[in-house]
Order: structure tokens, then C-alpha cells, then sequence
């Protein structure tokens, strides 16, 4: 299957997506009627759309009953690829809780929230060793988009994040690294000290983690 790009998102290939979100399954002459295009040429763009596993061809039962034959839908994954706001939602709510909490407020509220992250985590033996943690911390990051990593250092583990799945948000509201460091220490079970960040013109956030 191709990999899907949304820079490479045609016009017409939004039209359809959009077309479907607000319609439901339509054939391909509605399609194409939405589109302002003939039936052959929204062919093409109905074939890419299925190749990229964005939309299904929906055939009709051969004794009639059900929808017409050849009707397009949206794909369960379809709807990712639509307009969103996360990042405007995220920033209001972030605005609004600070604005009724207080930053000192704000801060231990977020804290909290990434120790709630932390408790998602495959679950370790008490008697787990310090490298089983930090390796634990880094798969555990790294599948929610940080592409975290580390290495051993003489009095613990650094341990480096190359990817802030939330940078353009924490430009705006920095507190939001504090979360991120109550989360990893939570999973560690051990202090930690965020060395340097990507919010102040560093290429990763490194993170200084004590051995227990």
C-alpha cells in the first residue's frame, strides 16, 4: 500500500474525502458532479484515494437489494486526513486553565497529568533494575511519537527526545515540559532533571535520570 502523504493531497481527492464525511457513500458520478470533473477522470483520483486505503468500493448485492452497486465510502482511517483543531482546542483549554488555576496551579496540574501518563505503561516488578526502567521509558515514549532514546552516564542514564509531539503547543506554554519530566520520572521511579529542550533552540529535550 502507498504511504499516505497530506502534503500530496490533491484538491479533487479533499473534495471526495469531504464529499463523504457530509454525504455518506456516493457513486461516482455524484462524485464527480462535486468534484466539477467528467466520470473518467474522477476515476483516477477514486483509484488513488483506494490504493492510499483512504476510501472502499461498496458493490451491491447482485439480487438488488442493498446500495447500488459501486458506491465509494470513507475508510475507517479517512477521517484522520479531515481538518482538525487539536491544536487550536489544546491551547484555549491550556489558556482557560490557567487563567481560572494560576501558574503555580497550572504547573502541579500538569505534573499530575503526565504521572496519570506514566501509570499506562506496561507494568515492571517492583525489584525491576534501573536499566529495565529506562528502557521501559523509551519504548513507552517512543510509541507515543517522541522518539526517545538513551545511554548509559556515570551517575544514571540520559536519556534523549528527538521529537515534541506537541512543539508547536509548548512554544506557546512551556509548563507543558514539566509534564513530560513528571511522566518519565514516574516510569523511572527516580529523579529527573531535563538538562536542555527543544523549546530553547536545542535540536532534542535530554533528560538526566539517578540510578536507585
Amino acid at each position: 500500500m502507498r504511504v499516505y502523504n497530506a502534503r500530496k493531497m490533491s484538491n479533487v481527492r479533499q473534495v471526495v474525502l469531504e464529499t463523504l464525511r457530509k454525504q455518506g457513500p456516493l457513486p461516482i458520478d455524484d462524485l464527480a458532479h462535486a468534484a466539477k470533473l467528467s466520470a473518467m477522470a474522477m476515476r483516477y483520483h477514486l483509484g488513488l484515494l483506494e490504493e492510499q486505503g483512504l476510501i472502499v468500493c461498496e458493490q451491491g448485492a447482485p439480487s438488488g437489494v442493498g446500495r447500488p452497486a459501486g458506491q465509494y465510502a470513507l475508510a475507517d482511517c479517512a477521517c484522520a486526513q479531515l481538518p482538525k483543531q487539536y491544536d487550536w482546542l489544546s491551547e484555549n483549554l491550556l489558556n482557560e486553565i490557567d487563567a481560572t488555576l494560576g501558574k503555580a496551579e497550572t504547573r502541579a496540574f500538569l505534573r499530575k497529568t503526565g504521572k496519570i501518563a506514566a501509570e499506562s505503561a506496561p507494568a515492571l516488578r517492583k525489584d525491576a533494575s534501573s536499566r529495565a526502567r529506562v528502557e521501559r521509558a523509551a519504548k513507552f515514549l517512543s510509541q507515543r511519537g517522541y522518539m526517545a532514546t538513551w545511554q548509559e552516564a556515570e551517575d544514571g542514564f540520559a536519556l534523549s527526545i528527538c521529537n515534541c509531539p506537541y512543539g508547536t503547543l509548548a512554544r506557546q506554554h512551556p509548563e507543558l515540559c514539566e509534564m513530560d519530566s513528571a511522566m518519565l520520572g514516574a516510569l523511572m521511579d527516580a529523579p529527573v532533571k531535563m538538562t536542555c529542550c527543544m523549546m530553547s533552540e536545542s535540536n532534542v529535550c535530554e533528560f538526566k535520570i539517578s540510578k536507585q
